[in-house]
């Protein structure tokens, strides 16, 4: 089987176990996902299975959504709730127009620093390892992209936030970041993933469905195509000819048919004259190199 399954990951498991879990009950040893989720956290788990393993790093490149619960007044060693308190501080609680003034500070292109729980390596080894030895030290910042954050509930402690960002962005550091400027201190104590790229937590199965499936047989109609998990990326479409020159690795000229249009300069699908994908290629208008080729 090759395609994409969108799991509605559940608290407790970490995102290994879900693969694990996954590669069992398929039978397949090609399963990974395309972004972690603490074991906290539920939500969207995309795995990709088969031959679109090959295709995990431009899913996992994707804008993501989250919905996330943050606790005032009590910081923890591992941002979240399940980590060891640090501190409990007393604070003069926020009105709503104070957090909105806050939470704005975060948003666009900002610096954050990882977690010291977090699988961010340091000279190989991960962080979070050398933290439950006690020898982390503060991650460095880096740059971070937060598109918009919204309050869409707030009875003091509890923050309740709708968080759009890009990759990369730890909302464990987003909460404790907003605590500290809060004067507050603050930790994660729920996140969902409601959307990962083009999948949503909508369509996304639970691990019950999925097991259900898997027995009977029907998981194919839960998965998601090679082709259609990447439309995002626009599509060209090539000749005879300029099909059989890229599935070989070679460089063409950019389709004549295409120009003009306002095609996104980067990543395209490129598919045969019979609407099968053939891989993916960068493109700069005049030429096309393909830089993933199925056979």
């Amino acid at each position: 089987m090759d395609g994409v399954l969108n799991i509605n990951k559940p608290t407790g498991m970490t995102s290994h176990d879900v693969v694990q879990l996954a590669r069992r009950l398929l039978g397949e040893k090609r399963i990974g996902h395309t972004g972690t989720l603490d074991p906290l956290a539920t939500g969207v788990l995309v795995l990709c299975i088969g031959k679109a393993t090959r295709i995990a790093q431009y899913l996992e490149a994707g804008d993501k959504e989250y919905r996330a619960i943050m606790r005032l007044g009590v910081t923890t060693d591992t941002l979240d709730a399940e980590g060891r308190v640090l501190e409990t501080r007393t604070y003069a609680a926020p009105d709503r127009a104070t957090l909105l003034k806050v939470m704005q500070q975060f948003t666009g292109s900002i610096m954050q620093s990882p977690p010291a729980f977090s699988a961010v390596k340091i000279a190989g080894v991960p962080s979070y390892k050398l933290a439950r030895q006690g020898r982390a030290k503060p991650n460095k910042p880096r740059p971070a992209t937060i598109y918009s954050i919204d309050l869409t509930a707030f009875e003091n402690p509890l923050v309740n936030l709708t968080v759009r960002c890009a990759k990369g962005v730890y909302i464990r550091s987003l909460c404790a970041d907003i605590g500290d400027a809060l004067y507050a201190g603050a930790h994660l104590t729920g996140l969902q993933r409601t959307k990962s790229g083009i999948f949503s937590i909508d369509t996304a199965v639970t691990l019950e469905t999925f097991a259900g499936m898997a027995k009977s047989g029907t998981v194919a109609a839960a998965v998601t195509s090679i082709d259609d998990a990447l439309a995002e990326f626009p599509v060209i479409e090539l000749s005879t000819e300029e099909s059989g020159k890229v599935i070989h690795g070679n460089k063409i000229e950019y389709p004549a048919a295409h120009r003009g249009q306002n095609t996104r300069r980067g990543l395209v699908r490129i598919h045969d004259s019979l609407g099968r994908l053939l891989g993916l290629a960068r493109h700069d208008g005049i030429t096309i190199s393909p830089e993933l080729v199925f056979s």
